[in-house]
C-alpha cells in the first residue's frame, strides 16, 4: 500500500510541527505499578547538579597544601562531590566549546527519561530551549535488531531513519522523508539520547555508524547511569533525585488521589512519612522516585509502621507478594492465602520471570530480545499461556505496544519495568540454583561476576533472600564462593561487595565470614588513613553510608573511637570529618567519648570537626556528658567551635534543651561573632517552647531595643534587621512555618513582615509577656493591620483575612488597650 503524504499544518515545518504535538500529548507520567494512574509531568520533580570536576581536584590540591592548625576542614561532600544545583533551562550556561554536548547521569530509577520526556515537552510549549527548532528524543534502547533489521549490502541507516521511525507515529513517505533530511540539514536540532547504557555494550553491527552519528550531533544530551559513563562531555550534570521535601509533597499528591478509594488516605501518608523517617536505609532509598513509589503503592495493602528494620530485600519482597495477590485477585482467586500459598500458585509464572531475569542479566543486556524469550520458554518448558500469565503480573513488559505492527507478544522484545526487579528476580533464580542439585551453575555464575559492578545489586538481593532462607548449606556455599577464588588482587571491590552483602543481612550473627568481613573493612579504613588518602576515604565512607546497620556495629565504632585517639594529630580532623558523613544512629559510648576528647584538643580544627561529628548524630548522641562538654564549647575562644557547638544543639533539638543549654545560649545571643549570634537563635527556635522563657525573651527585647525606634522612621535596613531577629523568636509557638521565616530573612522589609503581627500576637497570648506589646503595635501598623476589641474578642484585619481571637485573660486584653492607646496618642502629638 503505498504511503500517504501527512498533511501540511505550517509549511515548511509540519513535520516539526507534528513531532511538537507528540511530545505535547505526551503530557503526563504514568505510575509504575498502575499505568490507568499518571500524574501531570509538570508535576515532576527533576533535580539536576553540575558536577565539576576541575573544581574538585582544586579543592583536593588546597587541602593537600593547606596547614590544617589553620583551616577548617571541608566534609568529604565538599571535596569529593563538588556538585552545584542548577536549573533545567541553565543547563548548557556552562558549555564552552564548539556546540552543546551535556552526559546527564544518574541511578537507575532516579528520573533519566523523566527528565527528557520532561524537557521535550517543554520546549514543545515554547517554554525552554526557543533557539532549537528542533528537539528530537530517541531513547536509544530502540536501536535494536528486530526494530531495525539489517539493510541489502552497500546500504546503512541515517538520522533521518532514526527520527522517521522514533518520532511519528506513522511511516513517513518518501516525499516527507526528503523534506525531513533537508529540514534537518538546515536547522538547528538539540538530540536527546536517552539510556546510553542501555545500548552501549550492545549495539547492533549494522547500526553502529548511525549509533556514533548520534553521539557525534554537536548539540545533544546523553543520559546513562554513572559506571557505564564512557563518554568525554565537558559539562557533566546529575541527576540527584528527591530532595526530602519532594518526598514529603510526592507522598502528600499520592495519597490525596487516593482519597475516593480510602477515607483516611492523608492519614496514611503521614503514617508513610513518619515510617520512612524511622528507617534511614529506605529513607535513602525514597530519594529514588521509582522507590518511593513502590512504598507509596503498597503501604495501603501493609502497614508497616510497626517494621523497624525494613531491607531492600524485604521492600522487594513485598511488592512482589502485593503484584502477585493483585494477579489472583483478576483471575477471581482467593487472595486471603499466606505468603507460601501464594508463591505455589505463582510457581510457574515466577519461575519463568526469575529465569529470564538471570539469563539477561548473565548476556548483560536489558532488553530481552524474542530469541532470548523463546529460549527460556523452550529450556524450562514453559506453556504460552504461562508466558502470557506472567506479563499479566505487571513486572514484565513487551516493548512495542503501537497500534501498527506486530501484535503478537512472543515476537517481541521485551524489558523488565525497572531494572531493580531484573536484578531482584535474578537473585531469586541464583538463589534458586544454590538450594538446588545445579548449585554448580550458581558457584560458576557469582565466581565469575562477582566483581562486576553492574551485579552487585543481584548479590545483595541474594544474600538477603539466603538469610531470609535459613538454608545454611546455600548460605555457607554464597559466601564461600564470594570469599574464594578468584580473588579482587586489588582488594577494594571485594570489601565493597561483602561490606554491603553483609549490611543487606541485617549483620546477622550466623552469616559465615561476618568477623573477617567486618575486619576487612576496618583494615582498609585504617590504611585510608594511613595513607592519607582522601578519596579512598571518601570512597569508603559513601560504601558505609550506603549501609544501615555496618556504622552502627559496636567493633566498627569502637575503631573509629580507638583511631582518634591513637592517629596522628594531622589526621584527627580527617577521621572526625569522615565519622560526620556516616549515618550513625545508635553512638557506642566508646566513640561519644573519643569524640568529646577532641573537643579539649588545641587545635581548634578538630574541636570544630568534634562537634560537627557529634551533630551528625542529632538527638541520638544527646546524654548528659555531651551537652555538658557543648555548653563548654559554646564558650570557645574560636568563633567556629561556637558556632559549630550551637549547630550540634540545634540538630539535637528539644531533647538537649536543659536549662543549662538554654542559659549558655541566651548567653551567645551576645556574642560578638554574629554568625554565632544566628546559630543561637536558629538553635533556641528549635528547641521549641523549651526555651521561650522569660529570660529568652528578656534577651531578646535587649537585642531588639536599639531597633526599635528604626521601624517608626525611615531606616528600612535596620527594620529588616528586627524581622529578621523576630523570624527566630515567632518560631516557638505551634503552626509555625519555618519556610515563610527563611523567606522572611531574605525579603525586603515589607514582604518580611507580612503575617508577623498575627504570628507575634499568638506569641503574646502563650507567654504572656506584656514587653512585646509595643513591637507588636509597631508590626501591626507596618503590615497595615486593623485591630479590633469587642468585648473579651480581639478581630484583626489582616490583607485577606480576618482572623478572630478571644481572649479570656483580662489582664492581657487590658493591658493590649493600652498599648494601642498609647500609639494613637502619639499619632495625636503629632498634629
Amino acid at each position: 500500500m503505498p504511503h500517504r503524504r501527512i498533511q501540511p499544518i505550517e509549511e515548511p515545518n509540519y513535520l516539526f510541527e507534528l513531532i511538537k504535538w507528540h511530545y505535547k500529548q505526551n503530557s503526563r507520567i504514568e505510575r509504575l505499578i498502575n499505568p490507568a494512574e499518571s500524574i501531570p509531568i509538570e508535576e515532576s520533580y527533576i533535580n539536576l547538579a553540575i558536577v565539576d570536576s576541575k573544581e574538585q581536584q582544586g579543592k583536593e590540591k588546597n587541602l593537600r597544601d593547606a596547614n590544617q592548625h589553620e583551616t577548617i576542614m571541608g566534609t568529604f561532600e565538599d571535596i569529593y562531590a563538588v556538585k552545584t544545583p542548577i536549573n533545567v533551562k541553565n543547563i548548557f550556561k556552562t558549555c564552552k566549546e564548539f556546540g552543546r554536548k551535556v552526559l546527564v547521569f544518574g541511578r537507575a530509577g532516579i528520573g533519566k527519561s523523566t527528565f527528557c520526556r520532561y524537557v521535550s515537552h517543554q520546549w514543545a510549549k515554547d517554554a525552554l530551549w526557543p533557539e532549537y527548532n528542533l528537539v528530537v528524543l530517541i531513547s536509544l534502547r530502540s536501536l535494536t535488531e528486530n526494530r531495525y533489521s539489517p539493510l541489502s549490502s552497500g546500504k546503512s541507516y541515517s538520522l533521518v531513519d532514526i527520527v522517521a521511525k522514533e518520532c511519528f507515529s506513522r511511516d513517513l513517505s518518501e516525499e516527507d522523508k526528503s523534506l525531513l533530511k533537508d529540514l534537518l540539514n538546515k536547522s538547528k536540532v538539540l538530540w536527546l539520547l536517552d539510556g546510553y547504557d542501555e545500548i552501549v555494550q550492545n549495539v547492533p553491527s549494522h547500526l553502529q555508524c548511525v549509533f556514533e552519528q548520534l553521539l557525534n550531533t554537536p548539540h545533544h544530551i546523553v543520559t546513562s547511569r554513572p559506571y557505564f559513563n564512557t563518554l568525554s562531555c565537558s559539562v557533566q550534570v546529575e541527576i540527584v533525585g528527591f530532595t526530602d521535601e519532594n518526598i514529603i509533597k510526592y507522598v502528600e499528591v499520592f495519597f490525596n488521589q487516593l482519597r475516593d478509594k480510602f477515607p483516611n488516605a492523608l492519614f496514611e501518608g503521614q503514617k508513610v512519612l513518619k515510617f520512612l523517617r524511622l528507617n534511614p536505609r529506605i529513607w535513602g532509598i525514597a530519594h529514588i522516585p521509582v522507590n518511593l513509589e513502590l512504598i507509596c503503592s503498597i503501604w495501603s495493602e501493609k502497614d508497616w509502621s510497626e517494621t523497624t528494620n525494613l531491607t531492600m530485600t524485604t521492600l522487594y519482597e513485598n511488592m512482589t507478594v502485593w503484584l502477585c495477590r493483585r494477579y489472583l485477585a483478576r483471575k477471581i482467586t482467593s487472595i486471603q492465602i499466606s505468603k507460601m500459598e501464594l508463591y505455589e500458585k505463582c510457581h510457574p509464572e515466577l519461575t519463568f520471570l526469575e529465569t529470564l531475569a538471570f539469563e539477561g542479566m548473565t548476556s548483560n543486556t536489558i532488553i530481552l530480545r524474542k530469541e532470548l524469550l523463546q529460549k527460556v520458554i523452550h529450556n524450562i518448558g514453559c506453556l504460552s499461556d504461562i508466558y502470557s500469565d506472567a506479563l499479566h503480573i505487571g513486572i514484565l513488559k513487551s516493548f512495542d505496544n503501537r497500534q501498527t505492527g506486530n501484535q503478537i507478544q512472543l515476537e517481541k522484545h521485551h524489558y523488565f519495568v525497572h531494572l531493580s526487579f531484573q536484578e531482584f528476580f535474578a537473585a531469586r533464580h541464583l538463589v534458586r540454583l544454590l538450594n538446588s542439585t545445579t548449585r554448580d551453575i550458581a558457584i560458576q555464575f557469582i565466581q565469575t561476576h562477582k566483581y562486576e559492578k553492574r551485579l552487585q545489586l543481584v548479590f545483595i538481593f541474594a544474600s538477603g533472600l539466603l538469610i531470609q532462607s535459613e538454608n545454611t548449606q546455600s548460605i555457607h556455599t554464597f559466601w564461600d564462593t564470594i570469599f574464594g577464588d578468584p580473588h579482587d588482587l586489588v582488594g577494594i571491590r571485594h570489601m565493597q561487595l561483602v561490606t554491603v552483602c553483609l549490611d543487606e543481612t541485617q549483620c546477622d550473627c550466623t552469616v559465615p565470614y561476618r568477623s573477617q568481613s567486618i575486619s576487612l573493612l576496618l583494615n582498609w579504613i585504617r590504611f585510608a588513613f594511613n595513607q592519607n588518602n582522601f578519596q579512598l576515604q571518601g570512597s569508603i565512607a559513601m560504601i558505609i553510608n550506603s549501609s544501615s546497620k555496618i556504622q552502627n556495629l559496636p567493633e566498627v565504632q569502637i575503631e573509629f573511637a580507638s583511631l582518634l585517639k591513637t592517629e596522628a594529630e594531622e589526621h584527627k580532623g580527617h577521621i572526625a570529618t569522615f565519622i560526620r558523613r556516616l549515618n550513625i544512629t545508635d553512638p557506642h559510648n566508646q566513640l561519644l567519648e573519643s569524640l568529646l576528647l577532641q573537643l579539649e584538643d588545641n587545635d581548634a580544627n578538630i574541636r570544630a570537626t568534634a562537634c560537627n561529628a557529634l551533630g551528625a548524630m542529632r538527638e541520638k548522641a544527646s546524654t548528659s556528658q555531651v551537652t555538658d562538654r557543648l555548653v563548654v564549647a559554646l564558650g570557645d575562644r574560636n568563633y567556629e567551635v561556637r558556632r559549630s557547638a550551637c549547630s550540634v544543639l540545634e540538630k539535637m533539638g528539644e531533647k538537649a534543651a536543659t536549662s543549662q543549654v538554654i542559659d549558655r545560649l541566651v548567653v551567645a545571643l551576645g556574642d560578638q561573632n554574629y554568625l554565632v549570634q544566628q546559630n543561637a537563635y536558629s538553635t533556641l527556635e528549635k528547641m521549641g517552647e523549651k526555651a521561650a522563657t522569660s529570660q529568652v525573651i528578656d534577651r531578646l527585647v535587649v537585642a531588639l531595643d536599639d531597633l526599635v525606634d528604626s521601624i517608626r522612621g525611615t531606616d528600612l535596613m535596620g527594620a529588616g534587621t528586627l524581622l529578621e531577629f523576630f523570624s527566630y523568636a515567632l518560631q516557638w509557638f505551634p503552626g509555625a512555618d519555618a519556610r515563610e521565616a527563611e523567606g522572611m530573612q531574605k525579603s525586603n522589609v515589607y514582604d518580611g513582615i507580612d503575617g508577623t503581627s498575627s504570628k507575634l500576637f499568638q506569641l503574646l497570648i502563650r507567654t504572656p509577656d506584656w514587653r512585646w506589646l509595643p513591637i507588636f503595635v509597631e508590626c501591626c501598623l507596618m503590615e497595615e493591620v486593623a485591630v479590633m476589641v469587642i468585648g473579651d474578642r480581639v478581630i484583626m484585619h489582616l490583607e485577606r483575612v480576618a482572623v478572630e481571637t478571644r481572649i479570656v485573660n483580662s489582664e492581657l486584653l487590658s493591658e493590649l488597650c493600652k498599648a494601642f492607646d498609647a500609639f494613637g496618642l502619639k499619632v495625636l502629638d503629632c498634629r
